[in-house]
């Protein structure tokens, strides 16, 4: 899950419905000439973004890099307002997060809202060409963790966007008008699209949002021409597939969660893709097993979804220890050997790096199994993964947080990570469902070699509900078994940690409200960008974290900013519009603001 649920539950309930849509593009009268974009090779879209900016995660490999320098650490501090334009009010109420990261092809910029309405922009004056509005069902009861989109995909002459009621949609670049349609998964049933879908190798993906619904995880690939679905790749195994023997029984196999929050990483010299996925459902009760592949790294060939290799981070997971974040490819030197690198950084608190080739730790010792407390009622697994480096935030809950009785009557049992809670004792631990990293996007330089991580200071508490898994399961129905004690943010970090050793080169703490919960990108001028809670965008030195640049926001600024050029000159942008979780005292308002900077001159 993305979210802690009782975050979720309590914000839910009171917000209102504000949106009404209708399908098909707007009448803005188009100013400026769109060019379609072609099918994109492989070698196009591995390629480190510079003038155009076409995939969410800036290339395959998800490291949101540009190559422009035109903007630098030298004269960064000179960046003022190029332009500024509204999305016409949508996914501006409380129950949105404006999450997306724009793509801009050609001079045309492409970005959707929290309700999956898509605009189409001018990147150089922000006049809008078209928009689509989405009339997604406003009725919908089970998108966890409030409404948002994470971005498009583009190429082949289309804008494909992932919808909240489940449908895959094939926009026509110049127009808006729709290409095609396909339902992935229902919402009824608890399964909806949060994620930015993946052009590649003429095809589209996509994974299923949701858990706490009893929804199963899938990644599926779409024939981008027609809409035809392809393969897909479940993630919770059936009977006599690799895996099935790490659930109990039928019940918790078929609605065993193991969604997918983001989009996938891809390998083009090995035609590999790798993502991770979500937590298991339900949290608590649930038979002997690790739960395969929940709270895992998985790979699969990119052509066919056929499985290569997983690792799990988390076995048979009860605290919602999840990594919904997109998955980020490197390389590295470890002596006379070049090492294919992913990695990720989850709500543990820790940055798990891996083998891309075969799923095994990178650095050799830096993952091992360890010991951990045991509850006979939860099945616990007897180890956990435990990266060896020191953690990006604090993994023990404070005491003095949880004095007093919890909601069973009983004391807080405090401890720390892998805790386990059961019937009669609630348990406090750190980090939390929030993160550590919750959805917040890595990025990589290769100047610096670092990734550079967001995370959340939390702490909560959670007790087992004495109840029997539901028989028959409900669609749509809520599927945790927990009830939640204290929840507790209390700052964040912003660390850059060199991939070649997993350790830290810097590190900075901010305040609660100062949190960069919507990730961050870097670039060639040596810049590390990020917006925050408190609605402040900001340009970091990358090598140093050293704050170069600041301006303040009307909205939460916390989606990912990206890089892009026209007619030689360099923009910086940002989609600024709040979050659900930015509801909190401090935060900025939420809004429907795309921002633009550039030098003067």
């Amino acid at each position: 899950m993305r979210l802690g649920r009782l975050v979720v539950l309590v914000a839910m309930a009171a917000l209102a419905v504000a949106v009404t849509a209708s399908a098909g593009p707007s009448s803005h009268a188009a100013a400026t000439a769109i060019t379609p974009a072609p099918a994109f090779t492989a070698q196009d879209l591995a390629a480190n973004p510079g003038d155009n900016w076409i995939q969410t995660g800036g290339n395959t490999a998800n490291q949101r890099y540009s190559s422009l320098s035109q903007i630098n650490t030298a004269n960064v501090s000179g960046l003022t307002q190029s332009w500024m334009t509204h999305l016409d009010g949508s996914g501006a109420t409380a129950k949105y997060s404006q999450e997306a990261t724009p793509l801009v092809y050609n001079g045309v910029m492409y970005v959707v809202t929290g309700n999956d309405d898509v605009f189409a922009l001018d990147a150089t004056t922000g006049a809008h060409l078209w928009t689509y509005l989405s009339h997604t069902n406003q009725s919908n009861a089970t998108v966890c963790c409030g409404w948002d989109a994470r971005g498009v995909a583009l190429g082949d002459g289309k804008v494909f966007v992932a919808q909240l009621d489940g449908s895959l949609v094939a926009l026509d670049q110049t127009t808006g008008n729709v290409v095609w349609s396909t339902k992935n998964v229902t919402w009824q049933d608890g399964q909806t699209m949060t994620m930015s879908p993946t052009y590649y190798n003429g095809m589209v993906f996509v994974g299923v949002s949701g858990a706490e619904f009893g929804a199963r995880g899938s990644e599926t690939a779409y024939d981008a021409t027609t809409g035809n679905r392809i393969w897909r790749f479940y993630t919770i195994p059936a009977p006599g597939e690799i895996g099935f023997g790490t659930w109990p029984n039928n019940l918790e196999w078929m609605h065993g969660g193991g969604t997918i929050w983001n989009n996938p990483s891809i390998d083009p010299t090995t035609n590999t893709m790798v993502f991770t996925t979500g937590n298991a459902d339900l949290w608590s009760g649930r038979g002997p097993g690790n739960n395969l592949f929940t709270s895992s790294f998985v790979s699969v060939d990119v052509s066919t979804g056929t499985y290569k290799w997983h690792y799990q981070v988390v076995h048979h997971d009860i605290w919602d220890y999840d990594c919904p974040s997109p998955t980020v490819q490197f390389d590295v030197v470890q002596g006379p050997v070049v090492k294919h690198g992913v990695a990720e950084a989850c709500k543990t608190g820790w940055v798990y790096e891996l083998n891309r080739d075969n799923g095994q730790p990178l650095i050799p010792g830096n993952i091992v199994e360890k010991k951990v407390p045991q509850d006979a009622f939860q099945h616990t697994a007897k180890t956990q993964p435990y990266v060896q480096s020191e953690s990006l935030v604090p993994q023990c809950a404070r005491k003095a947080t949880f004095k007093g009785d919890s909601p069973a009557g009983t004391p807080y049992r405090v401890g720390c990570i892998f805790t386990p809670y059961n019937q009669k004792t609630y348990a406090a631990f750190a980090p939390t469902a929030l993160g550590g990293n919750n959805w917040a996007p890595m990025s990589y330089s290769p100047a610096t070699h670092a990734v550079y991580s967001c995370q959340t200071k939390t702490e909560m508490a959670l007790g087992a509900v004495p109840t029997a898994l539901r028989k028959p399961y409900v669609g749509g129905e809520g599927y945790t078994n927990v009830g939640f004690g204290k929840l507790v943010s209390y700052g964040g970090t912003i660390t850059a940690v060199d991939v070649n050793t997993n350790k830290h080169l810097w590190q900075l703490s901010t305040t609660p409200t100062g949190t960069c919960y919507g990730g961050s990108s870097t670039t060639a001028g040596g810049l590390l960008l990020l917006g925050t809670l408190d609605g402040n965008f900001h340009a970091l030195d990358a090598a140093t974290g050293k704050s170069l640049w600041t301006k303040k926001l009307a909205y939460g600024a916390d989606a990912p900013p990206i890089s892009y050029a026209v007619n030689g000159k360099q923009y910086i942008a940002i989609l600024a519009g709040g979050s659900l979780l930015g509801s909190a005292k401090g935060s900025a308002p939420h809004g429907d603001g795309v921002y633009v900077f550039a030098l003067n001159g």
